[in-house]
């Protein structure tokens, strides 16, 4: 009857899960100077992973013995693990190891981009080594080149385009807002969102027959990056000559008012010059 949960016992030891003994000091074996511990050339020391997703570091240490392993963050000295406890209480951090691999992962899930920095992996031998390796986190960069604003006439059709690039991975997914409301769905108003991925990815909006209600402020948000934004004018008729100048025609107004003035003035003093000379 003992023999399932021994069984459960040894998968768990197996896979790392369980939680192991308190280490014990090394030995007199382990204080030999040939056979001291030592880390692999092959270890990865710059590593980048997308902003929000998990980023794995590795630490691949030879002749460990029964030293232990840490996980301590350069910029606060913060003890993050220590063999496979996690000391902090950030539980994002987690160490991986399995039972005879010379491999110490730390993982950090929903990567943030303060977590950008560098990472060391302690060994606790004498004297201590550690291996310091970067982590980058990279923010993808939306943009929409028809910004930062357009005018449209009512009844025609719209095209906008969201390019995401500085992205190591394509996005999960990109949102199209109008005013804060996501509209990728909203077909009755004959909106279409076309997304194709890659190294830059590419999501298009098109919304046809549009009507004045349809102004306002449209942002492309893919996950793991910043929004985009544009400003979409729907106007009736011809667009005012003003706005294609950028200047209002109040601000034309009040430009010309004091030219004429200041022309007005000297004309009148020229010819009170020219009274007084005779």
């Amino acid at each position: 009857m003992n023999l399932i949960p021994d069984k459960i016992k040894l998968m768990e030891k197996r896979l790392g899960s369980g939680k192991p003994n308190p280490p014990s000091r090394p030995n007199s074996y382990w204080d030999d100077p040939y056979r001291r511990p030592y880390f692999d050339n092959s270890t990865i020391r710059n590593v980048t992973a997308p902003l929000g997703k998990t980023a794995y570091l590795h630490c691949r240490i030879r002749q460990i013995g029964d030293r232990t392993v840490s996980w301590v963050r350069q910029k606060d000295l913060h003890i993050l693990t220590v063999g496979r406890y996690t000391y902090t209480s950030d539980q994002r951090f987690t160490s991986l190891h399995l039972d005879d691999s010379d491999d110490w992962t730390l993982k950090i899930q929903y990567t943030q981009k303060n977590d950008e920095g560098i990472f060391e992996c302690q060994v606790s031998s004498e004297p201590k080594i550690s291996l310091p390796i970067l982590l980058n986190v990279v923010v993808a960069r939306a943009t929409i080149p028809e910004g930062p604003s357009i005018y449209v006439h009512s009844g025609s059709t719209i095209n906008l385009t969201c390019i995401i690039s500085d992205s190591s991975a394509p996005p999960v997914y990109v949102f199209w807002y109008h005013n804060g409301r996501v509209i990728n769905y909203d077909s009755v108003r004959g909106v279409q969102v076309k997304t194709e991925t890659g190294p830059t990815t590419v999501s298009k909006l098109k919304i046809e027959n549009i009507k004045t209600t349809d102004s306002g402020d449209y942002s492309c948000t893919p996950s793991y990056a910043d929004p985009a934004n544009i400003t979409v004018l729907v106007i009736n008729g011809e667009k005012p000559a003003a706005m294609h100048h950028g200047v209002t025609s109040v601000g034309v107004g009040v430009c010309v008012l004091p030219v004429l003035v200041l022309i007005f003035v000297l004309f009148g003093l020229l010819c009170l010059t020219d009274v007084l000379a005779r």
